[in-house]
């Protein structure tokens, strides 16, 4: 966008264009404004279930945790059925290291 003042000349914008009396008058309005007496902190969080996430032990993870990690990430994708081919598991130890994998937030929820 090109922006044309009387007596000046032709200025080339991309942006949304704020004079420079309009920002003094912001930056005075921002500058009148108190701060707060003491840095504001989120609250703490109490996890009820102590170190899970998602039902799913964290220390308690399958032997074949590390192995499934790779598989997922080297191919960009993550399925119970992947894992059963790769790893020659059941569907139930399959579904488990998913869990544990989503727990870990190497997948993703299922959608």
């Amino acid at each position: 966008m090109l922006v044309s003042y009387p007596g000046i000349e032709t200025t080339r914008v991309q942006c949304a264009l704020i004079d420079t009396e309009e920002v003094d008058r912001i930056t005075k309005f921002i500058g009148k404004q108190h701060g707060y007496e003491h840095a504001f902190f989120l609250p703490e969080v109490d996890d009820e279930e102590g170190e899970t996430a998602g039902g799913v032990d964290l220390h308690k993870r399958d032997k074949l945790f590390e192995d499934a990690a790779k598989i997922v990430v080297q191919s960009q994708q993550g399925s119970t059925s992947l894992l059963q081919r790769k790893l020659g598991i059941g569907y139930n130890k399959a579904g488990r290291l998913i869990d544990q994998l989503e727990a870990a937030g190497i997948v993703g929820p299922f959608s």
